[in-house]
């Protein structure tokens, strides 16, 4: 009896750990959602087109959840934004290898796209967390090569290409760690407590 108990508890340890492996993505509130296995927070895809130059601008000036340092999602963390370094194909390899690149996880872990099909015909239910999600092209954070191409994933597809980086595509802003917008009554009182502070400071001086 004892044995069987053990092993029943194991069982449930085990599909525990290897559910707590696969992806997973919590809503943040204010747009932010997060990816627990990458360890990323991404924004709301843009629905405006741009040059792979404007793109990354438009990316690194946002502020959002009261944070600053966002940027284009990258095709391979490894390769650190080298165009030559060509990044993992998710569309074969394990989901190990996958989480290499960040725009390949999201199209076909965490959304179970399908190679030559529209993410949008998919029917995971994370899906509805993207509601501006294009089935396009989008910007990786790679930067071009010396004839002018820069890679692009395809949500119209689940391929990566290199693309005119002078060509517009669209853009999705990602951040490290895990970015929880700051409650709007907590800037609301923090205003108010400057405030009060500002007014003190000024009935001393007077």
């Amino acid at each position: 009896m004892k044995s069987r108990l053990l092993g029943a508890v194991c069982v449930v340890l085990f599909t525990f750990t290897t559910l707590s492996t696969n992806a997973a993505l919590v809503d943040n509130g204010g747009g932010l959602i997060y990816d627990t296995v990458l360890d990323i927070t991404w924004a709301q895809p843009d629905a405006a087109l741009r040059s792979w130059e404007v793109a990354n601008t438009w990316a690194s000036g946002l502020t959002l959840g009261g944070v600053s340092g966002w940027g284009l999602p990258t095709l391979s963390v490894a390769a650190g934004g080298d165009f030559l370094r060509n990044p993992i194909d998710c569309s074969t390899a394990t989901e190990l290898a996958c989480r290499d690149n960040q725009l390949g996880y999201m199209f076909y872990q965490n959304l179970s796209g399908t190679f030559g099909q529209s993410i949008l015909t998919s029917v995971d239910p994370d899906l509805a967390l993207f509601p501006t999600l294009q089935s396009d092209d989008y910007w990786s954070d790679n930067l071009p090569n010396p004839h002018g191409g820069a890679w692009i994933f395809g949500f119209g597809d689940g391929d990566q290409r290199d693309e005119d980086w002078q060509l517009n595509n669209y853009s999705w802003a990602v951040h490290a760690g895990n970015v929880v917008p700051v409650p709007a009554a907590v800037w609301l009182f923090g205003s108010g407590l400057l405030g009060l502070v500002g007014m003190a400071r000024r009935k001393k001086a007077a």
